[in-house]
């Protein structure tokens, strides 16, 4: 049984899991099992009484589940394959946000190439693994609980989620069928964890008509083969190397090439432009300037890419309509209104003090976006400048600096970074001579050290202002639960942003404080 406890109620949220599971439990008579991507994640499982494994107890974490200790909740980090939990030593099992890769390579290629299909196979594959670990058998049975809006967004919308295998699929909408269900006796007044906990009871305890449900589900399924285009491109991708390998950089470019004529479409700027950067790689040996001018080519399809030496054009941010058209375009994007939801869930979730700088940086580019700016990360694309930048109106900008992985209860602003503040104004008055902007710094903080200082205006935004903001964003696409997303009016927008104190001349300024010195 699969569940998705925020899709039962929004109360159900990953805080909830944690604290009701975590905690020491001496009268349990099954393990309990969390799946984390990062020991950060897990951190909040330790804090609530969870045991939390690494390299060197790993094994015995296992094996005291072996021996039927349960009391403690085992927390097992970035580890998806390579593990049995059969029978009681795991009936419950949370996966906990989404699974990242682990070696710096396929930290860098899932960066560059986020929503490539290759990505998103890996990703589901990764999943798939995770799923597995506790049911080693016909006989065996387990709850498996997803949390994490990154998560519930990967196994829910679009093209990540036709990466899974058809059982995985089915098992899924199986799972939000019962969500579905579930939702009638929250609103009949039952708590949400009591609903959440019977329907976990129906799996355990081994109810007859749910054992019958889901065998009559899963007989339906037809598999059907799948389709070869993506093991067409990993065979191209290792003869690629292979050539490359044995010194045949001419063959191995010959073999990318083809693969990007004939496999990667014409639109798909993010693949095409990631192939081009291999091909640079097989030219460097022979030809520095052959490969100069793919890297060239890479990096203007795709700007997350290597910067080339030389030879790059910058180009400005502009904000290329009204912003009430950026909104709609951005709604329009969705196939359905709980897709754009979830998206907004996962937007908010990674804007959290504590969250690695690049989640962080991703997901403030993606919020403003959505709310219906031009947004870039030149530090990430052009490896100069500000975190992010937001162009809000001609002429007008927001230049964004992120320290999202300060701890909460620092005092003071360091001088290293007011000086990369400092450096972020400079870099902006450089390339976009005469233009005004708000410059803005996020961090736990307002003190600035008596050894720092800022050169220019700076509004700090801290965790109560950044909260605020980002309750007032969910207030705001919230209201368009039940719109026809393909048909919104312009009214309506300029209603809502009003309403939830998202004008343009409010965004970040109302939630601001001025830096203090010390």
């Amino acid at each position: 049984m699969i569940l998705v406890p925020s899709l039962i109620d929004e109360a159900l949220t990953r805080e909830r899991v944690v604290a009701e599971l975590a905690p020491v439990s001496p009268k349990r008579k099954y393990g309990v099992v969390t799946l984390a991507p990062s020991f950060p994640k897990a951190a909040d499982w330790k804090s609530a009484g969870a045991v939390v494994a690494d390299k060197g107890t790993i094994e015995n974490g296992i094996a005291a589940l072996r021996q039927n200790k349960f009391d403690s909740t085992l927390v097992i980090v970035n580890k998806y394959d390579g593990i049995d939990l059969p029978d009681e030593t795991c009936r419950i099992l949370v996966i906990d946000s989404k699974p990242f890769a682990e070696s710096l390579i396929d930290r860098y290629t899932d960066s560059c190439r986020a929503s490539s299909d290759a990505t998103l196979l890996k990703l589901a594959r990764t999943i798939e693994q995770g799923l597995g670990r506790a049911v080693r058998g016909q006989r065996d049975y387990c709850v498996v609980i997803l949390v994490g809006a990154s998560l519930i967004r990967a196994i829910r919308t679009g093209r990540s989620k036709l990466q899974f295998s058809a059982q995985t699929r089915e098992q899924i909408e199986l799972g939000l069928e019962i969500a579905e269900s579930a939702k009638e006796e929250v609103e009949e007044g039952v708590d949400p964890y009591t609903v959440l906990s019977k329907l976990i009871g129906q799996s355990l305890k081994r109810d007859a008509s749910w054992k019958q449900f889901y065998a009559e589900r899963m007989a339906t399924i037809t598999v059907k083969p799948s389709s070869p285009k993506m093991l067409d491109i990993f065979v191209s991708e290792q003869r690629a190397e292979q050539k490359f390998q044995q010194g045949a950089c001419d063959e191995a470019t010959a073999i990318i090439q083809a693969l990007i004529d004939k496999q990667i479409a014409p639109d798909n700027s993010e693949d095409r432009g990631w192939y081009l950067q291999e091909i640079a790689r097989y030219k460097y040996p022979e030809s520095k300037s052959d490969a100069s001018e793919y890297q060239q080519r890479a990096h203007k399809l795709n700007r997350l890419l290597l910067r080339p030496k030389s030879g790059m054009k910058f180009e400005k941010l502009l904000i290329s309509q009204k912003r009430i058209g950026n909104i709609k375009k951005w709604l329009r994007g969705f196939e359905n209104n709980e897709a754009m939801l979830l998206a907004v869930d996962e937007i908010t979730a990674n804007l959290e003090f504590g969250v690695a700088a690049s989640d962080f940086e991703d997901a403030l580019n993606r919020l403003g976006i959505a709310l219906g700016f031009a947004a870039q990360r030149p530090d990430k694309e052009w490896k100069e400048g500000p975190d992010n930048l937001w162009a809000v109106r001609d002429g007008e900008y927001i230049v964004i600096e992120c320290k999202s992985e300060v701890e909460l209860d620092r005092k003071e602003i360091h001088k290293a970074e007011t000086g990369q503040m400092n450096n972020a104004c400079a870099w902006f008055k450089s390339h976009y001579p005469g233009a005004k902007c708000a410059n803005v710094l996020i961090i736990p903080t307002k003190n600035v050290a008596s050894a720092a200082g800022f050169n220019e205006p700076v509004g700090i935004l801290r965790k109560p202002g950044l909260k605020k903001l980002l309750k007032n964003v969910r207030g705001l696409f919230a209201e368009f639960k039940s719109v026809d997303l393909q048909d919104v009016e312009d009214e309506k927008v300029q209603k809502l942003l009003k309403e939830h104190n998202l004008m343009t001349e409010e965004i970040f300024a109302s939630y601001l404080e001025l830096p203090k010195a010390t």
